[in-house]
């Protein structure tokens, strides 16, 4: 049985008004919704189906019937054998719904499982069998389901958050000047294996190793060595259960002789982790994500950084960028995040970043949680700038 599926679904569908139906339309696995909602897979064509009276339905393919009802997730489970659309044409018309929410959106990626053909299909069978239901945008529901986090999330993530930083732990007495980026980055993943964990490799093999004078971005390590006086920047995620961590730590590589990092350094360390503690204490339920960066990147300006160069924090989640609202300026890139008022159980990284390469950049990133009255903090915080 799934727990987090039924503790999810039921949260889903408690969003819903009357003659309302969320539907999840996939096929295999094409919708990443119906696994955050669900925690359901299934090989062939299903409809997944939340409604406020008749509660969570799933109409699927004959032999994936049996995985489904082990999950204990649905209400009602029918299958069919040979025509997906005649078995759906017939329990749509019973539900009867006016509006019909589908997982589509033009901001949110997150929320844009349904492919165009299927739309068009679901187009096309709703206006034969309900003309009168109205099509509509799951965006504004699945943003509150993907950012309320269960308690059984809440485990999952902290979890993966606290493996996150015994990855740290385990890691910088190994480190040494001369090391590749494409080193360190496969000692990181070794001691995640050691630690039983997997990383989230995205695009670049694994974690982010970057060389500040080397160029600090989202790209793959190189095969650039590390010399005394470098910064160097790290940035990793681990899955606990399919929930992943997101943490990012900055370390000062000393020259010969020296005991401490120089001071433009340390003041570049100082204005990050004030700047964190500042949007820290601005969190809470009722307040939009742009206020929030706001307080981080005006922190960052007064100190005379450069503006911050994308939002201060993101949710954290089944994936590594979770979608929903986010802690970020009103720029166009972010469309609607920015505004959507935090809430009780969404977490979020705290990064407001210093970028200023090849004078000393900055990236320390935290993972928070939203409280009824404020935030309580889900990693150990860097307290100060590490060297090697």
């Amino acid at each position: 049985m799934s727990q987090l599926g039924a503790e999810k679904s039921q949260q889903a569908r408690a969003l819903l008004g009357e003659n309302e139906l969320w539907l999840f339309l996939t096929r295999e696995g094409s919708d990443p919704a119906s696994r955050l909602v669900f925690d359901a897979g299934v090989s062939g064509m299903a409809a997944f189906m939340l409604h406020p009276d008749r509660g969570v339905l799933a109409l699927v393919a004959n032999y994936d019937k049996g995985h489904v009802e082990r999950l204990g997730v649905f209400d009602e489970i029918r299958a069919y054998e040979k025509s997906f659309e005649d078995a759906f044409n017939i329990w749509l018309k019973d539900l009867n719904p006016t509006t019909i929410y589908l997982n589509y959106s033009e901001s949110d990626h997150l929320s844009d499982g349904l492919s165009h053909g299927q739309f068009l299909k679901i187009e096309k069978i709703s206006s034969e069998v309900l003309p009168q239901a109205r099509l509509s945008s799951s965006e504004s529901l699945l943003a509150k389901v993907r950012g309320r986090k269960t308690k059984d999330e809440l485990r999952r993530l902290k979890t993966a958050i606290d493996a996150s930083s015994e990855l740290y732990e385990k890691l910088l007495p190994q480190l040494k000047v001369g090391q590749s980026e494409r080193e360190i980055q496969s000692l990181m993943l070794e001691i995640a294996k050691d630690l039983g964990f997997e990383m989230e490799l995205g695009d670049y093999g694994g974690a982010l190793v970057c060389i500040n004078r080397v160029g600090l971005a989202h790209r793959a390590p190189g095969d650039d060595f590390v010399q005394g006086g470098d910064l160097v920047i790290l940035d990793h995620g681990l899955y606990s259960e399919g929930y992943c961590s997101d943490l990012a730590r900055t370390i000062y590589f000393k020259k010969e002789g020296e005991d401490n990092a120089p001071e433009s350094e340390k003041r570049a360390f100082q204005s990050a982790y004030d700047a964190i503690t500042k949007a820290f204490e601005a969190l809470k339920p009722g307040v939009e994500g742009w206020q929030i960066d706001k307080v981080a990147r005006d922190h960052h300006l007064a100190n005379g950084y450069p503006e911050i160069s994308h939002a201060t924090g993101h949710q954290i989640g089944r994936h590594i960028h979770d979608g929903g609202a986010v802690l970020g300026p009103k720029w166009e890139r972010y469309g609607k995040a920015p505004y959507i008022p935090l809430e009780e159980g969404n977490v979020f990284t705290l990064e407001p970043t210093i970028l200023q390469s090849p004078n000393p950049s900055m990236l320390v990133e935290e993972n928070v949680v939203i409280t009824k009255e404020g935030a309580d903090w889900l990693s150990k915080r860097q307290t100060h700038l590490w060297t090697v």
